[in-house]
């Protein structure tokens, strides 16, 4: 039996199983809505209308209750993942639009320090003597003879594709072809004639929440074309728990993950391609970073034990395989190589970040953040680096908060509040109407109640009879960063206590990683040097503002340099070196991980740094 479901302002509908939920058949629909958290209820964020049919769908529960108020049940507002469909009939939903995703502010760019060229493929014009009745012999062998004295010190061998390729590239091209050939001495491709100007490769950071792709001329170095997009398993959950879990539930939800990103993939390089005039075809070698568990789901390998103690990987070292085994569209024979992993929660994207920052050949104390759902997190010179992840989880992306939203049009991203009046002053991507509040500007919101007054080392909003905008809810108060009538929601926007106690986890669990690192090297914070703020995130969020509420810390401003998407810079790197491919892997053996959760000093740290900013910041404070 099913239901029908009706979007109308959309004009579409969706046949839906009863026992399914509303979340199933907005999805169904193809309509694009937030899921931050994979369908557990708790994010509030995938919030629909029902406009008729409410009798055929389950009472409210407890857990929407945390997101909606008695107002919004009575007007009919659900949460979408939690209302399921009980008996057939026709329900109409109106999806407000501080429920859909918008095109979000994804990195592209990022530092990158320049490199020798020396790419791990090249391409071989030859000229071979014609067959005959008196010289019959075979294509490779006639080929590798040639080619073999270019590669002395390393026997020739031949891709499946290449040989499959070769009898008709000899004589299309008149016993003239153009021999592309992989660093282990593999002949990956025959072209016919000479096409030795045409040698692309691709670099790919797959982030938990974005992917970004770069066309790269491999004889040149130069970038072609770079493109972004949000990583399509969003829709799956936030955060890389919510992945590992779906993925590991059995080899058909893995395969629907790993789909999902090499789709998106392909996406990337069709249109890098389009852009740059360049045939996939071209493509001849294939860079991917990401963290350990976007890793493992891109190769088809369960992440399940990377969330489970002891979080082991399948693989640390770098691995090589055919693209096309992994379903990625180029040439035949083009090779993927994985950047290698440091730990579960420590993958290659933190390998690249290291790789373009250099700060494994600093001689001062240096620290790299990259902050996400996941933050990875490491600290070191040339002698030594240690690293850790801390689940700083999905609240910087809006999660969790009352009128949290992604860095999509609308979302108010800076905040400041005039001391003297207490009023609000914010900037919106796009400068649109606001829809809702992303993580630099939350963080700039707490910043501002603190600066004024307003927020009490504790992070309690306190109640001040000099500013309307300061309201009760319920038992605790809340700050109004902008009315309804400026809104796009036709509702205020707010900053509630439960939203600043979500982000004081958050900002706590970095802060405390960074502590921690700290005493495994028997340093002090302040001996710090340099600090590399690596990711969208960290560009977007106003440094200052991070310091004051404890996320960063307490090093002068002038420390600190915003490196974009490192991770992206790293695998380019590789991409365009054997050598920097080969640093990589030095890098990797050479960072150290540290579990937080096995640490003794973790809890300690983490509890000092639930204050705004930290405990230490305030003398004489208890330990």
């Amino acid at each position: 039996m099913e239901a029908v479901v009706e979007f109308p302002a959309e004009k579409r509908e969706a046949k839906i199983a009863i026992g399914r939920t509303l979340l199933d058949a907005i999805l169904s629909a193809r309509l694009q809505v937030s899921n931050v958290c994979a369908g557990r209820g708790v994010c509030g964020k995938c919030r629909v209308e029902v406009l008729s049919g409410a009798d055929h769908v389950s009472s409210v529960v407890d857990l929407e209750r945390m997101s909606l108020s008695d107002v919004d049940i009575a007007h009919g507002f659900r949460i979408s993942c939690c209302a399921k469909i009980k008996t057939p009939g026709t329900i109409t939903l109106n999806v407000p639009p501080e429920s859909l995703t918008a095109a979000q502010q994804l990195l592209v760019a990022g530092i990158q320090p320049p490199v020798k060229l020396s790419p791990m493929v090249s391409k071989h014009f030859i000229e071979l003597t014609k067959a005959s009745l008196t010289d019959f012999t075979a294509d490779f062998e006639r080929l590798s003879h040639i080619l073999g004295a270019t590669f002395s010190s390393t026997e020739l061998k031949i891709g499946y594709a290449a040989l499959k390729a070769l009898p008709e590239a000899i004589r299309q091209g008149v016993w003239q072809v153009t021999a592309t050939v992989s660093d282990d001495g593999k002949i990956i491709w025959i072209d016919p004639g000479r096409t030795n100007d045409r040698l692309y490769g691709f670099a790919l950071d797959i982030g938990t929440t974005k992917l970004a792709g770069y066309l790269v001329n491999l004889n040149s170095g130069t970038v072609v074309a770079k493109s972004s997009m949000t990583n399509p398993q969003v829709t799956f959950g936030g955060d890389v728990i919510s992945r590992i879990s779906y993925a590991s539930k059995g080899e058909n939800e893995l395969l629907e993950l790993q789909l999902e990103v090499v789709q998106a993939a392909n996406s990337l390089i069709r249109k890098c391609c389009e852009e740059a005039r360049v045939e996939p075809h071209e493509i001849f070698h294939i860079v991917i970073a990401g963290n350990t568990a976007m890793h493992h789901i891109f190769l088809g390998i369960s992440p399940k034990y990377v969330a489970r103690a002891p979080y082991t990987p399948a693989i640390r070292t770098p691995y090589r395989v055919l693209a096309e085994d992994v379903g990625i569209k180029a040439n035949a024979g083009a090779i993927l190589d994985a950047l290698p992993n440091v730990a579960g929660f420590v993958g290659a994207d933190a390998v690249a970040d290291v790789l373009a920052t250099r700060i494994h050949k600093m001689s001062k104390l240096s620290l790299l953040i990259d902050i996400g759902t996941n933050t990875e997190i490491i600290l070191g010179d040339e002698n030594c680096l240690v690293s850790c992840s801390s689940p700083s989880g999905p609240a910087f992306e809006g999660a969790c908060l009352k009128h949290g939203m992604r860095a999509e049009v609308g979302a108010i991203e800076r905040v400041w509040i005039d001391p003297s009046t207490l009023e609000a002053e914010y900037s919106t991507i796009g400068d649109e109407k606001p829809r809702g509040i992303c993580g630099s500007g939350v963080v700039d919101a707490i910043a501002s109640l603190r600066n004024t007054g307003l927020l009490s080392f504790e992070g309690r909003i306190i109640p001040s009879g000099n500013s309307t905008r300061i309201r009760k809810s319920g038992s605790a108060a809340e700050y109004v960063l902008a009315w309804k009538e400026e809104t796009d929601t036709n509702q205020d926007i707010v900053i509630t206590q439960r939203d600043i106690e979500e982000i004081k986890l958050a900002k706590a669990t970095i802060y405390s990683g960074i502590a921690i690192l700290s005493r495994h090297l028997n340093v002090k914070m302040h001996d710090i040097r340099k600090m590399f703020v690596a990711g969208a995130f960290g560009t977007y969020v106003d440094a200052h503002s991070a310091r004051t509420i404890g996320m960063y810390p307490d090093i002068p401003l002038g420390f600190i340099s915003f490196v974009g998407n490192t991770a992206g810079s790293g695998a380019r790197m590789c991409l365009l070196s054997k050598d920097e491919r080969t640093e990589a892997v030095e890098i990797a053996r050479k960072i150290e991980y540290v579990e937080l959760a096995a640490d003794p000093n973790f809890q300690h740290e983490f509890l000092n740094a639930l204050y705004i900013p930290h405990k230490n910041a305030i003398p004489n404070q208890p330990s």
